[in-house]
């Protein structure tokens, strides 16, 4: 489910000029979901976070304005807004069209195909100073079915995800609560590593953090590989869907903020989306 955030002190950032950000952010836009497809809320969806096209576009790196608690998107702090997250409750699905098709390619970093970003987070153990829990303790943690499909007819599951580990990080160059933007953006196109478990976050604190996720924007990574999806077939609909367990006593549900194609390396994405902010459009 949605959780709410609280305020901090604003952080101070490094200025750092831009580089082709016009060319970059016409590459870059394509790497993400570009349309809606369809989409059915579910019986348990959170109220008020119906609208899908929040999906769309670039993961957010600041959140909370229309709220009143502005604050930058970190692994302590994800994205809580109505205007940023989309809900699917039981029995419902979100389906969007990507920019462009997702492949299975071992040679993108950690072999991760794409990355789904949510609402979920890492619970502060000294707030407002973004220092892990030991053991870990996160929040959010939400169970989806993910499907793709070719032409947006004939849809192949690629399996269960959890939403929301690892948690989505805005700026190198802010502090886990800023209520003003950084100025050096992570890469939503370079995974964290997909290997890393709870414990390794286990009482780091947020220096630690960041340099674990290594200048990634993190999100959950996907690798497409090893299913029944046909082979050296791009993807370009993604469905996700949370079913119906048939229990009137739960209610459960999942979060979208964004999904991202990683591109393959020779694309150079990485690199520029690491020192551009490409903001998303609605």
């Amino acid at each position: 489910m949605v959780k709410s955030r609280n305020r901090a002190i604003a952080g101070v950032g490094i200025i750092l000029p831009g580089v082709l950000a016009a060319a970059a952010a016409e590459g870059a836009e394509a790497q993400w979901a570009v349309e809606v497809v369809s989409y059915d809320a579910g019986s348990t969806a959170v109220p008020g976070y119906d609208d899908p096209a929040t999906a769309l576009g670039a993961p957010e790196r600041f959140t909370g304005e229309l709220l009143g608690f502005p604050s930058v998107v970190s692994p302590f702090n994800p994205a809580f807004g109505a205007d940023e997250l989309v809900s699917i409750g039981e029995g419902g699905h979100l389906t969007v069209r990507l920019g462009r098709p997702v492949f299975n390619n071992a040679a993108n970093p950690f072999g991760v195909d794409l990355v789904i970003f949510g609402n979920g987070g890492f619970v502060d153990a000294s707030f407002p100073h973004g220092v892990v829990e030991d053991p870990a303790v996160l929040f959010g943690l939400d169970h989806a079915s993910l499907e793709l499909s070719a032409d947006g007819i004939e849809f192949f599951p690629v399996g269960e995800f959890v939403e929301g580990f690892l948690p989505a990080m805005g700026y190198l160059d802010s502090g886990p609560y800023d209520e003003t933007p950084g100025t050096i953006p992570t890469s939503p196109f370079t995974p964290v590593d997909p290997s890393l478990t709870a414990p390794d976050f286990a009482g780091l604190d947020y220096a630690g953090v960041l340099a674990l996720y290594a200048g990634s924007s993190g999100g959950t990574p996907i690798d497409i590989g090893g299913g029944p999806l046909p082979e050296g077939v791009g993807f370009s609909y993604v469905r996700i869907s949370v079913p119906d367990d048939g229990d009137v006593e739960t209610s459960f549900n999942a979060e979208v903020e964004a999904i991202v194609v990683v591109p393959p390396p020779a694309s150079g994405l990485p690199i520029l989306a690491g020192i551009l902010a490409v903001r998303r459009r609605r």
